[in-house]
This record gives structure tokens, sequence and C-alpha cells, in this order.
């Protein structure tokens, strides 16, 4: 059994979200999480390995998740996706509403054609707090909506910036998030902005 995806069955985790055609199948509500994970990385189905982790593990783990993906392609992030992506690290050492809303900011900033955007969005989406106007009537998001940020995180990383390596960016991140399901800490440690690494990649993509 998974430490942090203790579910008997996996009924209620595929409840959370829209599944592929090609999952559909094989997901069967009986199976454990440990059985859908694995035939998932069977045949090789990335990204519903992905929205499987992201919506079976508790928000926290979810988000945190994310975020140490992030690492995994350090050197492709320019200055104020760092700064989405330690906003979302701030959020998970001292979660607060503060944290939050400068989180939900920097994303809109960064935008969510970048995987840092969705990391930071995952935090304004956990549902600790309204997702509308301070000045309106408090709105809270819709359950899970964490885990579609997530996710999307993740899969938005895999592609984006292109590259040849998406396939063990998915490899690696499974064995994260599994590790993490078994009970591995979640790191928030910042992550520090690599200016040299930066306009490197930029000079290759011109």
């Amino acid at each position: 059994m998974l430490k942090k995806i203790p579910n008997k069955n996996i009924a209620s985790i595929i409840s959370r979200y829209q599944l592929s055609d090609e999952a559909k199948p094989l997901l069967t509500p009986e199976l454990t999480p440990e059985a859908a994970i694995a035939v998932l990385q069977e045949q090789e189905l990335y990204n519903d390995v992905v929205q499987f982790i992201a919506h079976g593990l508790p928000m926290i783990e979810a988000i945190g998740w994310a975020s140490e993906a992030m690492d995994l392609r350090q050197a492709d992030w320019n200055e104020q996706e760092v700064m989405a992506i330690n906003a979302a690290r701030n959020w998970l050492g001292q979660p607060n509403e503060t944290l939050r809303i400068r989180a939900s900011q920097l994303a809109d900033r960064v935008g969510l054609e970048c995987a840092p955007g969705w990391v930071a969005k995952a935090v304004f989406w956990s549902g600790t707090g309204s997702i509308v106007e301070p000045d309106l009537p408090a709105v809270m998001p819709p359950p899970f909506l964490y885990g579609h940020a997530a996710a999307a995180a993740i899969t938005v990383a895999a592609a984006v910036p292109q590259w040849d390596n998406y396939q063990k960016f998915y490899r690696q991140v499974v064995e994260l998030g599994i590790a993490i399901a078994n009970g591995k800490t979640i790191s928030t440690k910042t992550m520090a902005f690599d200016a040299t690494a930066s306009a490197t990649n930029a000079e290759g993509e011109e």
C-alpha cells in the first residue's frame, strides 16, 4: 500500500479527472493504486500516470511533486519562471494567504504556456482560499483543481521548451511521484537561477 495513496481501490481517484481513451479500458475501479500505476507505466502512458498520481496524492504532496519535477529542467527556466517555482515552494514551506496570492501573481506574470506558471497556479487553486478578487464574495476552486494544475505543470515541462529527453523526464518524474506516494518528504528548498545556462539556452533557440 502506498502511504500517501492508501486507497483500497482507484474508484474515487479516477472520478476526479477525465481518463484518456487509452487509459479507460485499463483503469478499472477495483484496481489498487499500485496496480494502476504499474499498468500505465507498462503501456508507457506517461500522461495518464501523471494525471493519476497528481489526483491521487494529497494536495500538499501533489503540488510538491510538481515543484520538484521542475528541477529536472532547471537550466531551461528564466528568472521570472524560477521566481514562480520558488513562490510555490515558499508557500509549501509556510502555507498562508499572502504567499498563495503571491504565487498566483507570478503565475499570471509568466503565463500558463510554461510549466512554472502551472506550479504556481496550483498553489492558488489549492482550496485554501478564494480564487476571485478579495473584494468579491469568496469562491472556492472546484475540488482537485490543484491536481489538474500539478499534472499540467509536469506534462508541459515534458514538452516545453522542446527537447529530446521527454521520455527520460517522464520516467524520472514518475519515479519521484511513487517515492512521494511511499512517504518521501517533499522539498521546499528554493531553486537558484542560473543566468549562464538560461542565456545559453536562449542563444540556442535563436
